[in-house]
């Protein structure tokens, strides 16, 4: 990595420090976290074995919201912020273009016309997403626990909230989004 890629990577997260925004009373990891267990428990519905067709496509498009949106949040908020920084670089980057892998699998679903074929693809999203989030919860989040200040977390932790408010509908208040509140500057 050159030396431009390094002061890069630096200032970013330095400038993430020194925003001027209220503080979320949970960090970044935390509310992550909270939409990987609302993923968690939409996945499992879809995967059950008592699930009638009509009740898996409405779980699964309620698992594509959380999924876009929360994608998006964590992209602004965490990943575009430290994906230059050695320490992260290699998670940060596997975890984007993992991001572009679901929204494409996501489009592809959409399109089909045959009903089986939309369910099985369902159900293997659900594989995909789940290793994803297996593999940052075990790796990334850890990582940069251990090596982000708890106020750069929780400023990331508003920024995150702030983006996932903008994309998703006020009636779809899943994840993170269950108790949201942010502490004033």
């Amino acid at each position: 990595m050159n030396k431009n890629a390094k002061t890069k990577s630096k200032s970013k997260l330095k400038v993430t420090s020194e925003l001027d925004v209220a503080l979320s009373p949970e960090g970044i990891v935390t509310l992550l976290l909270k939409d990987h267990k609302a993923m968690r428990v939409l996945m499992k519905k879809i995967k059950s074995h008592r699930a009638a067709p009509a009740q898996i496509r409405t779980n699964f498009k309620l698992l594509e919201k959380l999924v876009l949106s929360h994608v998006k949040a964590e992209e602004f908020s965490l990943l575009k912020r430290i994906e230059h920084h050695p320490k992260f670089e290699d998670h940060a980057k596997e975890s984007i273009e993992e991001h572009h892998i679901h929204e494409s699998v996501l489009v592809g679903i959409r399109k089909l016309k045959s009903t089986d074929r939309q369910l099985t693809q369902i159900k293997i999203f659900c594989e995909l997403l789940k290793d994803h989030i297996d593999e940052e919860e075990e790796e990334l989040f850890p990582q940069f626990k251990r090596y982000s200040a708890l106020s750069t977390r929780k400023k990331m932790g508003t920024l995150f909230i702030q983006r996932r408010k903008q994309t998703h509908r006020p009636d779809e208040n899943l994840g993170a989004l269950t108790s949201v509140k942010v502490l004033p500057k």
